[in-house]
């Protein structure tokens, strides 16, 4: 985002122009017009929008930096975590939406407070309890700040009970997830308050023409669930395993998937190479790594394999048609 820039000549912004510009979320805004803090008006077809003289009087009012969106992302979110296996879900998770957002993680305390200045998210997800930070004096600080009180907040905690979720939403964030994370939550909790479209999320994401599934696992009971869970998808999916790399490699070159789901404890995955040969594939299925207990060394090795993301295997099981799209 280009700040400090001399704002172009445009009369009218849309209510995600003015969420980038003023460094909230799209749900912010509408908040704002629905309160009459900002006078907007609607087009014939029913959308929002603010006239620029009346916004650049609102962000003068509130010393809002005048900032103009190039077009170019969708939206800001920093992640405030000291787990590295959180700060890698949260930023998947996003990226997989759209490649648009730009994503930054901090994780500590000087970190996210020079995130917070410098980066100016419009979104953040901020662990309660971390050394030396206190998640519920830093959203209270947030709230209190003129430059960040209308920044959206989303906890995240391990100790996750009645009284912190009334705590923090007290401080002013907006909701309280539990870890582990829920995929699928942190996936909707994003569309929610960056009140994306269709259009706005990346055809990878909603890719709804998927046949093939491709699972590579030694566990039979983890093949079983998965099998059992794709079985009620429509149109119906075909269901492909193997127990080895090698095994794998095969597989696909006779029945080229659209989706592969691989267990890191295969014993021939190193030497089989398969998640890169997969991914470098004329196919270029969309590949899900899982491990049982991923460490930011493994997610790491997995990405760069090919895989698009790297989960724990308990959080699959449960979720696999929703993180596939079928």
């Amino acid at each position: 985002m280009s700040r400090g820039r001399t704002p172009p000549v445009k009369d009218t912004y849309s209510t995600h122009d003015v969420a980038k510009i003023c460094c909230v979320t799209p749900t912010t805004v509408i908040r704002w017009i629905e309160d009459g803090l900002i006078p907007a008006f609607k087009t014939v077809g029913g959308h929002r929008r603010v006239r620029r003289e009346d916004l650049e009087k609102v962000c003068r009012e509130r010393n809002i930096p005048f900032n103009v969106p190039t077009g170019s992302e969708v939206g800001r979110i920093l992640v405030v975590d000291d787990e590295p296996v959180v700060l890698e879900l949260v930023r998947d998770v996003v990226k997989e939406l759209s490649h648009k957002f730009e994503v930054e993680v901090a994780k500590d305390a000087f970190d996210a407070g020079r995130l917070v200045v410098s980066f100016r998210p419009q979104l953040i997800f901020l662990d309660l309890m971390m050394p030396g930070v206190d998640g519920f004096e830093v959203c209270t600080r947030l709230k209190k700040d003129s430059a960040t009180t209308n920044t959206e907040v989303i906890a995240i905690t391990g100790y996750y009970t009645d009284a912190n979720m009334e705590r923090i939403i007290n401080a002013g964030a907006v909701a309280c997830l539990k870890k582990p994370l829920d995929v699928l939550e942190v996936r909707g909790r994003v569309i929610d308050a960056f009140k994306l479209k269709d259009e706005d999320v990346d055809q990878a994401s909603k890719q709804k023409g998927a046949t093939k599934v491709l699972v590579v696992t030694q566990n039979a009971d983890f093949r079983t669930r998965l099998r059992d869970e794709l079985s009620n998808a429509k149109p119906a999916v075909e269901f492909l395993t193997a127990q080895t790399g090698a095994d794998a490699t095969l597989v696909a070159q006779n029945k080229p998937p659209q989706h592969v789901i691989v267990s890191l404890s295969v014993p021939d995955l190193e030497s089989s190479d398969v998640i890169a040969k997969l991914s470098q594939g004329d196919n270029k299925p969309q590949i899900i790594a899982v491990h049982d207990a991923p460490t930011d060394e493994i997610r790491s090795a997995a990405r760069e394999a090919g895989a698009r993301m790297c989960l724990p295997t308990a959080m699959v099981s449960g979720t696999i048609r929703e993180l596939l799209g079928v």
